[in-house]
């Protein structure tokens, strides 16, 4: 196989570059699993919100939301989002901490507001009062369809001519002049450019290159589900988390999505829910709402991959021309993904970003391999905000 460009990686950072990429140049991807979309991306809180710590992260999020309220003609039959919003909730001591995430969504347009502990416990009824003072309301967070969404990016993708090939595992990769040579369990692929949106495994695939690590942060998050009481309509609750960021919960349709919110530094690979960190999860949740949690219905784990500033990765270094990198979208590859997808695609074909990006002071500077702020890696730490996919 042949093409301008061969992206690694089916999940959401690959598929939705794929899409608009393919719009102007041939497009192979490739994904060593026997379907897209099955990592990660397949373990995500599915939600939309712009309440994020990562300073890149949240313009990224806010210039998604329109594609994703109106997705072009044809992409799907269905809406992608679904109204839920989103509230966090504190103690009146952690005011400031509440005071900047609002600040945080303010800053790149999106409609929030404060809100006091009657109001909070009206969206959320189960919310205990003694431990609401005050909360911070984002009415246009949403529920992403992401099925939908994935769906559309691979249709549109094949229709523009892109080749979709999965159980595709790369054995090798070399420079061959001009071009990139790698070879697969699929056949050899040659591509001019290489993507490489292989999530936790992005380094592993720069070492077959012979190519020095980004220095991926693998961060393993457990989620869970639970009935939720037979004798109250939750439909309209918000997503809610508290400023602590020791739980949240996401109400679905009967029942809750929960979660301890962790991140455990976890090498790449098929991770499992860790039942102590379910236990505790269950225990905050219980400490600081009326639901009984009981026996979860489900419960699973993914990883959120980060870089040492915890803002995502596009574009080349100079140690490698043509070889790309698409990573550390930290849980937000979902709800980032139309924006980071026509980014992609600019950058790869050295166009300007989009103008959305622009308008926020987003350059490719800021999200290059070779940012100062990426020569020293960091140690992990907790979410300092509600940077909310699971």
């Amino acid at each position: 196989m042949k093409a301008d460009v061969v992206i690694i990686g089916g999940g959401f950072a690959g598929i939705s570059a794929a899409f608009f990429l393919s719009k102007h140049v041939s497009v192979v991807l490739l994904e060593r699993e026997s379907s897209l979309g099955t990592q990660s991306s397949a373990r995500s809180a599915e939600q939309f919100t712009v309440g994020i710590s990562a300073n890149t992260m949240r313009p990224l999020g806010q210039a998604s939301r329109a594609f994703l309220e109106n997705p072009p003609p044809g992409f799907t039959d269905q809406g992608l989002l679904s109204p839920r919003g989103c509230l966090t909730v504190g103690r009146a001591e952690q005011v400031d901490r509440l005071q900047t995430l609002h600040d945080r969504i303010a800053g790149v347009g999106a409609g929030v507001r404060m809100v006091s502990r009657g109001e909070a416990l009206d969206l959320f009824p189960a919310l205990l009062p003694d431990g609401v003072d005050i909360g911070v309301y984002e009415p246009g967070a949403a529920d992403i369809d992401a099925d939908a969404l994935l769906q559309g990016y691979v249709r549109g993708a094949k229709a523009q001519g892109a080749q979709f090939v999965t159980a595709a595992a790369v054995l090798a990769i070399r420079k061959v002049g001009a071009a990139w040579s790698l070879e697969t369990t699929a056949g050899p692929v040659e591509a001019s450019m290489i993507l490489n949106a292989a999530g936790a495994w992005v380094d592993e695939v720069a070492a077959l290159a012979s190519l020095r690590p980004l220095g991926l942060r693998p961060m393993r998050r457990t989620a869970f589900t639970f009935a939720a009481p037979v004798d109250a309509d939750t439909s309209h609750w918000p997503f809610v988390s508290n400023v602590d960021y020791k739980w949240y919960l996401k109400p679905e349709t009967g029942r809750f999505m929960g979660s301890l919110a962790e991140e455990v530094l976890t090498p790449p690979g098929d991770v499992y829910p860790d039942d102590m960190d379910v236990a505790q999860a269950i225990h905050n949740i219980e400490q600081e709402t009326s639901l009984q949690v009981g026996r979860p219905l489900s419960k699973w784990a993914g990883l959120r991959n980060f870089v040492a500033d915890r803002n995502p990765v596009l574009g080349a270094r100079s140690d490698a021309e043509g070889f790309f990198w698409l990573a550390g979208h930290g849980g937000c590859g979902v709800l980032s993904s139309p924006a980071m997808g026509q980014a992609a695609a600019a950058i790869l074909l050295d166009r300007e970003l989009p103008e959305a990006l622009r308008e926020f002071g987003v350059s490719p500077a800021d999200l290059s391999p070779d940012r100062p702020a990426l020569t020293t890696p960091a140690r992990p730490t907790a979410a300092s905000a509600q940077t909310t996919q699971a």
